[in-house]
């Protein structure tokens, strides 16, 4: 969809689930479904023009929430084939895929996000008995904790802006969930949204820019993307009635398309 929500296009249409795409440059997505065996996912990647869709993972547990890394060439995702969620690397080459497993601990490891370079993944884990936001190298390095509180820390996404290296993410730290960001190292924690109690805005998706994002929120009775200003300003819905086919539908996990223009969704 457009930046204001229109032109809506239904890019995967069939009677098995699609869920958590996630845009590379070049006009391709990677998604999670279980479209070839139904209650199982594995992961699919969508070229544009031509277009096409293809089978990334094959294995018979579950593989969700891909990542594709800024250049396209490999897409991070969650797999429980190990017998719990830890994040595997599949390196896309032509009719070839080369499969490297990036976390190792008996706690669950989701939600991966890449950095700006390619070098590095943020993800959310329980391993320490609650949510935290980590980093690590895609070299096997030991994970860095960049959060630490008794509450959860979920979905980070990670973006350059004019040198810093910015990461937005959902916490319930206050009671529900809302967006926050931090520096990649974890300093300056700030809350971006505050809402009533009860309601949640979470995933968060960086524009091109690092200034503005999208996320999925259910502030208006209803799971919605919206988008706003990383403070939280300019706080608006664009999958609402007007432009869904039903007041009552689930919109979910955006994300938004890198462009190599500079053209964004700003001002």
């Amino acid at each position: 969809m457009g930046c204001d929500g229109s032109n809506q296009v239904n890019l995967t249409n069939n009677s098995s689930e699609d869920r958590h795409p996630s845009w590379a440059g070049g006009g391709r997505l990677a998604f999670s479904s279980n479209r070839i065996s139904a209650g199982g996912y594995d992961i699919f990647l969508l070229t544009i023009s031509p277009w096409e869709i293809s089978r990334v993972t094959t294995n018979a547990a579950n593989d969700e929430e891909p990542a594709m890394s800024p250049d396209g060439s490999r897409v991070a995702f969650v797999s429980y084939r190990d017998g719990n969620a830890e994040i595997y690397v599949a390196s896309l080459a032509t009719n070839s895929v080369t499969m490297s497993r990036i976390t190792e601990d008996s706690g669950s490891d989701v939600d991966p996000a890449w950095s700006s370079d390619g070098t590095r993944l943020a993800f959310a884990s329980d391993r320490d008995g609650d949510w935290e936001i980590y980093l690590t190298d895609t070299d096997l390095s030991d994970p860095v904790k960049l959060t630490d509180n008794t509450k959860n820390d979920r979905w980070p996404d990670l973006a350059n802006y004019f040198g810093d290296e910015l990461v937005a993410f959902a916490s319930d730290r206050d009671g529900d969930w809302e967006i926050f960001t931090m520096y990649s190292d974890g300093t300056e924690q700030a809350q971006s949204t505050s809402n009533i109690d009860d309601t949640i805005d979470s995933l968060p998706s960086w524009d091109p820019l690092a200034e503005y994002m999208a996320v999925h929120s259910d502030r208006n009775a209803n799971d919605e993307v919206s988008t706003m200003y990383y403070d939280g300003s300019k706080y608006t819905n664009i999958t609402g009635i007007g432009y869904s086919d039903s007041a009552n539908s689930s919109d979910s996990y955006p994300d938004w398309e890198p462009v190599d223009d500079g053209v964004y969704c700003g001002d």
